[in-house]
C-alpha cells in the first residue's frame, strides 16, 4: 500500500504539468483566503475552493494509469484490490487533511489578523469546510473508479459547478451569514454525514473496482 501512495504521490507533484497545475492553483486561491479581507471570500474560500482542491488527488494518478495500463501490472502486487482502492483513499484523506489545515490557518488569521469573524464563527465555518471536503471526496472517487479519468473528470466538473450554484443561490436566498448561526449539533451531523458517505463511498468503489478488473 505505501508503494502504491508514493506512485500516487509521484503521478500528483513530480510529473512537471501537473506539479505546475498545484502551484498555479495555490498561488491564484490561497491569497484570496489569507489577505483578502472579506466574510465572503473567507467562506468561499474555506468551504468551496479548499475542498474542492483536495479531492484532486485521484486525477493525474487514473491519467497516468490509464496511459501506461497501470492496472494490469498492479494486480501482480502482492496486495488485494481492496487494499489498492484503499490506499488511493488515504492519499485523498491526506489531501484533504492539508486543505483543512491551510482552512484553519485562513481561520486564525481572519480571528486574529482582519477580525472578520468571531473565533467560534470560524470554528463553524471551518466545521463544515471539512465535511463538505469530506462528501466532495466520496462523490469523485466513486466517479474516477467508475467512469476513468475522461468522464471522471467531467463529473468533477458536474458536482463542481453544482456546488458552485447551491453557494451562490444560498448566498442570495438565505445570506451568507445564516452559518454563523448554525448549532454545532447540526455541525457534528454534517461531518458525521460526511464520515458515512466515506465509508459508503470507499466500499462502492472496492466494488467497482474488483468488477471492472475481475
Amino acid at each position: 500500500m505505501k508503494g502504491i501512495i508514493l506512485k500516487d504521490l509521484y503521478d500528483n507533484f513530480c510529473i512537471p504539468k501537473n506539479a505546475a497545475a498545484y502551484i498555479f492553483a495555490g498561488l491564484l486561491t490561497i491569497p484570496v483566503g489569507f489577505l483578502v479581507r472579506s466574510e465572503y471570500y473567507y467562506i468561499l474560500f474555506s468551504m468551496i475552493i479548499l475542498p474542492l482542491i483536495g479531492g484532486c488527488a485521484l486525477e493525474y494518478p487514473t491519467e497516468q494509469e490509464e496511459r501506461a495500463n497501470f492496472t494490469r501490472l498492479l494486480a501482480t502486487f502482492p496486495v488485494s484490490m481492496a487494499q489498492i482502492v484503499t490506499a488511493k483513499y488515504i492519499l485523498g484523506l491526506c489531501s484533504a487533511a492539508v486543505c483543512n489545515l491551510f482552512a484553519l490557518m485562513c481561520a486564525m488569521i481572519q480571528v486574529y489578523v482582519h477580525h472578520t469573524v468571531s473565533l467560534s464563527e470560524a470554528l463553524r465555518i471551518w466545521g463544515v469546510g471539512i465535511s463538505i471536503s469530506l462528501i466532495f471526496l466520496s462523490l469523485i472517487y466513486v466517479g474516477y473508479f467508475l467512469l476513468g479519468r475522461r468522464w471522471g473528470t467531467v463529473f468533477f466538473i458536474g458536482v463542481t459547478i453544482l456546488i458552485a450554484a447551491v453557494y451562490g443561490a444560498s448566498t442570495v436566498l438565505v445570506g451568507i451569514e445564516a452559518v454563523f448561526s448554525l448549532s454545532p449539533v447540526l455541525i457534528l451531523c454534517l461531518l458525521l454525514a460526511g464520515a458515512v458517505m466515506l465509508v459508503l463511498s470507499r466500499f462502492a468503489s472496492v466494488r467497482i473496482y474488483k468488477w471492472k478488473n475481475s
